[in-house]
């Protein structure tokens, strides 16, 4: 009979876990797939901003860029005459500027004439100035292209100013390169303004097609075009800087919201902002869609299963979720130092909602262990009753007992009353105690009991909780103590698992009165 519970006890354990591990990889794998899909739908956005802006604070501040933003606002309204814009250029030269471009709708043939356009035309290409091409979004594939009027697009430079933002609304990224439905693959303002210069393959880095934009404090250094006309600009300001003329009015161009954290800005002052990031050389392009994906799932799965390799319920799994917290936001970092963006907020989502989930089921444990059951004592009243005994250096046996209906579920409430009717019978003496720890687990301390008579009383459970319809699965320990040893722990670990030995401290350990030695009883002897 006892060859055959054993056997019965190990096939029960190898099927539990079995089932654990099954249990613990279908989640990992549920964890890392939501995460993945977090990051791919943009779901969690904010979360990347959040700490794409962490990190950039560790890092000490880039230096200042020579770019200047000229708005045209709404004491001087848009549009202005041909000829006055040209004026604003021949003004932008004779201070120094490095170069110039205009985010403007301009139209020939206004108020100052055929003249007018002419001095236009010239000084566009009298001072290589950058005009911006509006590329318009189509329903189906890329967008249409809104070239200037040809003898201004004929006499400057063209560059792309679209805006591109994500599904909230939010500029995170400027796409440097964009192909139209014309076949041509326009540069976007800000590159082809410098691309005279070193960024143009001659020595310097070639920028990517798309890089995000990173977290700003304040809007770029924005003065009045009329002022620069007036000549009411300190030259000293202007001299050897990239300028960007547009709109800065509500009331023709409204400011459009960047990453979370950031200020809204006009589209000029976007162009400004990509245009320092590409001299400061911070253009980290976003990780390829597979690789994102991969990043996710390898990081968010992992983590899960190694915090549920213990069933999910002990300290492991807070542990594995802060570690995979500190993963995530150093290989972010990491990538960010080599110009590579990883949107972590899919991940560390995941890591949150695991976190909640394990605080809240650890709390309702905990909460339900402070239920009594009626008929049995109290966690704390056994924990007195076991100390009295070891103080007094009583013999006595414990009992440890976990109940459930499955090996891999923990009785549920129902199921604990009924052992706890089986339990209960079983404390008959005075001095008996039968408690319930929580979670299915319960402890019988009988005073007096040598290890034989207590192993027996375990097989009785076992016996008549098998009996039951529906049949309970116990899994038991015996500790039992006499003159001379005592392997009984100090006080009852609802937590610890009867297949393992009662947990207690050192110090309780090296308690007065208790011996350094013991022997533990599981289960029947053969």
């Amino acid at each position: 009979m006892h060859r055959a519970m054993n056997a019965t006890g190990t096939l029960v354990g190898e099927t539990g876990r079995r089932s654990g591990a099954r249990v613990a990889g279908v989640g990992a794998l549920g964890a890392g797939v939501l995460a993945a899909a977090l990051g791919a739908t943009g779901l969690s956005a904010a979360l990347d901003d959040v700490v794409h802006r962490g990190l950039a604070s560790l890092h000490p501040p880039l230096p200042a860029t020579s770019t200047v933003v000229l708005g045209i606002d709404r004491a001087n309204p848009w549009p202005w005459p041909n000829g006055r814009l040209a004026d604003l250029l021949d003004r932008l030269h004779g201070n120094g500027v490095r170069g110039v471009a205009l985010d403007l709708p301009i139209q020939a043939g206004d108020s100052s004439g055929s003249e007018g356009d002419a001095r236009l035309a010239r000084t566009l290409f009298d001072h290589r100035v950058v005009l911006g091409v509006a590329l318009v979004p189509q329903a189906e594939g890329p967008p249409r292209a809104l070239l200037p009027p040809v003898e201004f697009a004929d006499a400057a430079r063209l560059g792309h100013v679209l805006l591109q933002p994500d599904r909230d609304g939010r500029l995170r990224q400027h796409p440097s390169q964009v192909l139209a439905t014309d076949g041509i693959r326009w540069t976007s303002l800000p590159l082809a303004l410098v691309q005279a210069g070193s960024l143009d393959g001659r020595g310097g880095r070639k920028p990517p097609e798309r890089w995000r934009i990173g977290p700003v404090d304040a809007a770029p250094t924005t003065l009045r075009a009329a002022d620069a006309l007036a000549g009411q600009i300190d030259a000293k300001r202007l001299q050897g800087r990239w300028v960007l003329v547009g709109l800065v009015d509500p009331a023709l161009q409204s400011p459009v919201p960047g990453p979370y954290g950031s200020p809204s800005l006009y589209p000029i002052e976007y162009q400004a902002q990509a245009l320092a990031a590409l001299l400061q050389g911070e253009t980290p392009r976003p990780l390829p869609g597979i690789a994102q994906a991969l990043l996710s799932l390898l990081l968010a799965g992992g983590t899960v299963l190694v915090g549920m390799a213990g069933g999910g319920r002990d300290w492991r799994m807070p542990i594995a979720l802060l570690g995979g917290v500190a993963a995530t936001i150093a290989l972010c970092g990491w990538l960010l130092t080599r110009q590579w963006w990883f949107a972590p907020g899919g991940t560390l989502a995941v890591f949150t909602f695991a976190l909640l989930a394990w605080t809240t089921t650890v709390l309702r444990q905990r909460a339900r262990a402070r239920q009594p059951i009626p008929g049995l004592a109290k966690r704390r009243q056994l924990d007195a009753a076991l100390q009295a005994a070891r103080n007094a250096a009583r013999p006595h046996a414990l009992l440890l007992v976990e109940a459930g209906t499955t090996p891999t579920r923990d009785a549920g409430e129902a199921d604990a009353c009924r052992f706890a009717q089986l339990l209960g019978a079983r404390a008959r003496r005075p001095g008996d105690v039968a408690a319930y720890l929580g979670e299915g687990r319960f402890a019988l301390l009988l005073p007096g009991t040598p290890a034989t008579a207590a192993e027996s009383i375990l097989e009785d459970l076992r016996q008549q909780a098998a009996s039951r319809q529906p049949p309970l699965s116990i899994q038991g320990r015996v500790h039992a103590c006499d003159a001379s040893a005592c392997d009984c722990p100090g006080w009852i670990d609802p937590g610890a698992t009867v297949a393992q030995p009662a947990s207690w401290s050192a110090a309780q350990q090296a308690a007065p009165g208790a011996p350094s030695h013991g022997a533990t009883h599981s289960g029947p002897r053969q």
